[in-house]
């Protein structure tokens, strides 16, 4: 049964049920609270990073945003917010764009350490609202003209869907958004696209100033989870996520195709080579894996031999993919020849869900803050 713990899993499948008890148990809007400053905060549950000029910016727990360069040398920004934050990206003038739970998006400047919502949960769920009033309305007139009687039953079974998923959106209106935004990406011209549970699916053209909801232009009826969304060297966009549902666009995002993916288990990544953009990893649910040569078109599975669930990836500059996990698992693989692929363990067991090279090591978040691995010479 699909549920919003299923939902908040797919962001790293680790430690979120017992941050969302946590939360639970508090009357303060988490939205309205701003993330307490922590000498810890390196150390807590750390769900994304991205590179950010000499220092890496992460992500992760009660709203915590880290400038971080080494174990000793970090600071903790201010964030708004006390909710998980999930993932984050970087805008051509040096703006960052961060997102995460209850729907929340956060922008900070280009100079600044300094962090604010432009978006939250209770604006999708309006958005929703009045895209599936329209959809009412328009099924309501092609109703009006079909005199076909086994067509008109089958219409009016979806204007009740509609009906009802009106009512759900106004029901959680009332009672607060619940729906996590899991990843962010942006173009070579600063279009953002934002995706997250329950097939939810927004995009910018303003810096990340407005959002809009696009759901409709996927091919994704049944609201699949969209864990991951990614914009490769040559701006070619690709989106993995539940049910081994994925989608690429060439046009900036205005038109999406079905990706054939060869496994139908929930995905939570995918990454591009940076200098190769056609050679892409996906990873999910398992320790399953796929990889392909040609911008998606075909797929190689690979189920590794460990049931630990793969959570995030990178590319190093020499073309060696290299996937974090559950357990401490770390993969690395050249997408060309896959008997090259090797798999290690970090000391600590830690849940990774996030994975950097650094010169000759990785840098790792996840389950207990920042970690690092020292790479085979």
């Amino acid at each position: 049964m699909r549920s919003s713990f299923i939902a908040f899993s797919v962001i790293n499948l680790f430690f979120l049920a017992q941050l969302n008890i946590a939360e639970a148990k508090t009357n303060l809007d988490l939205l309205e609270l701003p993330a307490k400053q922590s000498a810890l905060a390196s150390k807590s549950i750390l769900m994304a990073m991205t590179p950010d000029n000499n220092a890496i910016l992460a992500v992760g727990e009660r709203g915590h945003i880290i400038n971080w360069k080494s174990q000793s040398d970090w600071q903790q920004q201010q964030s708004p917010v006390s909710v998980s934050i999930t993932h984050i990206t970087l805008l051509s003038n040096g703006s960052k764009i961060a997102v995460g739970h209850d729907g929340v998006i956060l922008k900070s400047g280009p100079e600044s350490s300094t962090w604010h919502k432009v978006f939250t949960g209770a604006k999708m769920t309006k958005l929703k609202i009045a895209q599936v009033k329209e959809q009412y309305k328009a099924l309501e007139l092609v109703i009006a003209n079909t005199e076909d009687e086994d067509e008109l039953d089958e219409l009016t079974y979806q204007l009740e869907d509609l009906a009802y998923a009106i009512e759900d959106n106004q029901l959680e209106l009332k009672s607060g958004p619940n729906k996590p935004l899991l990843s962010v990406t942006s173009t070579a011209n600063d279009t953002l696209f934002a995706t997250g549970a329950y097939g939810s699916f927004l995009t910018s053209n303003d810096q990340g100033e407005t959002w809009t909801l696009i759901n409709q232009r996927l091919d994704n009826p049944n609201n699949f989870h969209l864990n991951a969304i990614i914009t490769t060297t040559d701006d070619q966009l690709y989106i993995a996520g539940e049910n081994g549902i994925g989608f690429h666009s060439d046009n900036q995002g205005e038109t999406w195709s079905s990706l054939a993916l060869p496994y139908s288990g929930s995905l939570f990544g995918i990454i591009a080579n940076p200098n190769n953009s056609a050679q892409l990893v996906a990873f999910g649910l398992q320790g399953n894996l796929m990889v392909s040569l040609d911008s998606g078109v075909h797929w190689q599975h690979k189920k590794l031999p460990t049931s630990a669930s793969l959570l995030g990836g990178t590319f190093s500059e020499q073309g060696k993919a290299y996937l974090v996990g559950h357990g401490g698992v770390i993969v690395d693989l050249i997408p060309e020849d896959l008997s090259t692929l090797a798999i290690n363990k970090h000391p600590s067991g830690a849940a990774l869900s996030s994975v950097l090279v650094q010169e000759n090591s990785l840098v790792l978040a996840g389950q207990f803050g920042i970690l690092t691995w020292l790479l085979k010479q």
